[in-house]
């Protein structure tokens, strides 16, 4: 990447730290050349950027504007330094996902590899929110593309692919239910459950579920981390609910049996990958989305081979 404006740099270190003392001692430059830069520019604009007090520097509302307007411009010109990359054929850059949870897994993981194997000067971040974030996250550019449960319907999110992802009942390996191609909610009243809650989204459909069946629901725990509610199945503490997304892994390993719920009220999830439409992505970044979509259509197909 080309060097940082000198200003800019000194600029937003200073913000940063609210002191020229530690601007420099971060920077290695001189307290007085970072204060001189600052002072010429302050000087050009006819307006100060900083508030000057005895415990340190704050800065004016032109500070903030510029300081803004700095941060945007650090991250578009990193995106430019990345597509002169790809002109010249380096195929480097960095890339920066959001993921749910659930998504961040052994075959996430995988794919991951593969595209390092196939791209080694390519870089990424991966990044764990919940949708709303996501959605900030793509529309600010602090990610290139989003893994949603159910996104919302928005002008600012475009849907690349989507997989339909079911509810299930999941069981120990050896559990009577786990011969079973279906199963109804109300067949597996018998037996103690290890409940999801708010905020995961599998709270409100479960929930649906217990009000249509009443009170006769053994609950042993309730949990909000699907990580502790995979666990306690493990143990044969109680049977859960979840989806296919949840429990790929360990079904796959054989240590956990997922049994697809019938009940005609009940939706299945949307994974969607999702892109801000408004924001170009870098080769890097295009070529990573490739084999997210192609991770999509593992997933489906994984779907279609338990039925």
């Amino acid at each position: 990447m080309f060097a940082f404006s000198r200003f800019l740099l000194y600029f937003t270190e200073v913000a940063r730290q609210g002191s020229f003392r530690k601007a420099s001692e971060t920077l290695h430059v001189a307290a007085s050349s970072i204060d001189r830069q600052i002072l010429r520019v302050e000087k050009e604009l006819a307006m100060p950027l900083f508030e000057r007090h005895p415990t340190g520097l704050r800065l004016t509302a032109a500070g903030e504007l510029l300081l803004h307007a700095a941060n945007n411009w650090k991250k578009d010109f990193s995106r430019v330094c990345e597509q002169l990359d790809d002109l010249r054929g380096l195929r480097r850059g960095h890339v920066r996902i959001a993921t749910i949870d659930a998504i961040n897994r052994q075959f996430f993981s995988s794919m991951l590899k593969k595209v390092h194997v196939d791209y080694p000067n390519i870089s990424f971040t991966l990044t764990t929110m919940n949708n709303v974030d996501i959605q900030q996250a793509l529309m600010s550019g602090d990610a290139d593309f989003g893994l949603m449960l159910n996104p919302q319907s928005s002008r600012e999110l475009q849907v690349r692919a989507f997989a339909e992802i079911e509810l299930g009942i999941v069981v120990p390996k050896g559990h009577p239910l786990g011969g079973r191609s279906g199963v109804r909610f109300n067949q597996c009243m018998e037996y103690p459950f290890i409940l999801p809650a708010a905020p995961l989204m599998l709270a409100e459909p479960v929930q649906a579920l217990m009000n249509i069946n009443g009170d006769r629901v053994r609950e042993v725990a309730v949990s909000n981390n699907i990580h502790m509610i995979r666990s306690l199945i493990k143990e044969k503490m109680g049977i859960g609910i979840l989806c296919w997304l949840d429990i790929m892994d360990e079904v796959k390993s054989d240590e956990l049996q997922f049994i697809p719920l019938t009940d005609p009220q009940l939706k299945t999830f949307t994974l969607s990958l999702c892109v801000a439409p408004s924001r170009q992505l870098s080769l890097a970044a295009s070529m990573m989305l490739k084999q997210l979509e192609m991770l999509f259509s593992q997933i489906q197909t994984a779907g279609r081979e338990r039925h």
